[in-house]
């Protein structure tokens, strides 16, 4: 059999305005509990409504936007202290179960499941460079891919949507992550992709559990500067013309 010519995937103005929105939203220019005007945006983005639309609906399913009958769209606001501890409360027993499944099927098979050279790299986080801001957006971007994979892989829609959903909800304070951070979610990335790739269930379901203890400390911290400190807001860049 010769081989499958890959064509590149083209992007949409869809595609293009989600990009920028959700970029927007992770990097706070459009901060929290913000309003949002579809005629505003299609007019300083050079955009025209119809693929707004279609971004903001994108954006409202990952959990980013929030749409409410005559008010419109606005960015999801913060999560209070309570919501903070109920989402990790969820995670810790969705994820472990997630990443023993993962292990138990496995990444050597012949399906479309996860191989071991991609959960591999998907378990790395980017460099931390100068610019801080695009290595949070980078970093943010990269753990939540590392996640759905795993849950992904685990073989259950159900369970991989949930974490997905609520995933999106950390978006907006891993931007208060601290460089360091980052290198120590790395080693528990790897430490997760390496059981499930020996399928080890037992030893990726507690290296899960592990990782979201510790990752529930750095998210506290993050999540009370996000609170009490907000981040400075960028200068927003003029539509081109």
């Amino acid at each position: 059999m010769g081989e499958i010519q890959a064509w590149p995937t083209r992007q949409t103005l869809a595609d293009k305005a989600y990009v920028e929105l959700k970029s927007r939203i992770l990097q706070s220019i459009l901060e929290p509990g913000a309003k949002l005007s579809i005629d505003g945006l299609a007019k300083h983005l050079a955009i025209s409504q119809t693929p707004i639309r279609e971004a903001m609906a994108r954006l409202e399913a990952e959990g980013l936007l929030e749409r409410r009958p005559l008010i419109g769209y606005t960015v999801t606001p913060l999560l209070t202290i309570a919501e903070f501890e109920d989402l990790f409360d969820l995670r810790m027993l969705m994820e472990p179960l997630a990443a023993r499944r993962s292990a138990e099927r496995g990444t050597d098979r012949h399906d479309l499941g996860t191989s071991a050279m991609t959960l591999r790299m998907l378990a790395q986080t980017p460099e931390y460079h100068s610019d801080a801001k695009l290595s949070q957006l980078e970093f943010t971007e990269a753990d939540a891919r590392f996640h759905a994979e795993v849950a992904v892989n685990s073989g259950s829609t159900v369970l991989a949507k949930a974490i997905r959903r609520l995933d999106a909800h950390l978006h907006l304070h891993r931007a208060y992550i601290e460089p360091e951070s980052i290198g120590e979610t790395e080693v528990e990335h790897l430490a997760v992709a390496e059981a499930i790739i020996a399928k080890q269930p037992l030893a990726a379901e507690e290296a899960m559990r592990r990782h979201l203890e510790r990752s529930r400390i750095r998210h506290r911290a993050a999540f009370e500067a996000a609170r009490t400190e907000p981040a400075p807001k960028p200068k927003r860049a003029k539509a081109k013309r």
